[in-house]
């Protein structure tokens, strides 16, 4: 092909030698760099953003105020063991921690006797409680039981139980 037909943007099955390729070539250049330029400057129509972020969510005010709370009450402590060890150390030496001497009881030992003989009188009860035999017979409170379930059966008018 001819060097001028190289570059043909719409290229035709036909052409012929009074078809000029050098302003066809500076139409579609005009033509590209438009579009590029419109393609630069062009907004998505999808919104991609991230939402809204809500500074109450994010920032807890009571939390930090809390948080405040509890770092103002620690450097109040801390400010009170400063000002108690500056008063330890610019005043004369004291003991704070006196071991007390508790005197001892003079009548421990007949305390103990009488604990001992306390729980010796308490262990014989308990064994005279487990060698008792009951004084009822058995024999006699069925029978007086047996008594009153036919009474009661004899003086109702709807029968207690079926079996009976």
């Amino acid at each position: 092909m001819n060097n001028s037909l190289d570059y043909l943007a719409y290229p035709v099955i036909v052409s012929n030698h009074r078809q000029s390729t050098t302003f066809r070539k500076k139409l579609d250049f005009g033509h590209y760099i438009l579009h590029k330029n419109r393609v630069q400057i062009v907004k998505p129509a999808v919104d991609t953003k991230p939402p809204m972020a809500h500074t109450h969510h994010i920032l807890k005010l009571s939390k930090i105020q809390g948080e405040q709370k509890r770092i103002n009450k620690i450097e109040y402590e801390n400010k009170q063991l400063c000002q108690k060890i500056a008063n330890a150390h610019r005043g004369p030496a004291k003991v704070d921690c006196w071991n007390e001497y508790l005197a001892k009881s003079l009548n421990r030992e007949a305390r103990n006797r009488e604990l001992v003989r306390i729980t010796m009188e308490n262990q014989g009860i308990l064994r005279r409680l487990g060698d008792r035999k009951p004084h009822y017979e058995r024999r006699a409170s069925e029978m007086d039981w047996q008594n009153s379930r036919r009474y009661i059966r004899n003086t109702t008018r709807y029968l207690l139980n079926q079996e009976e």
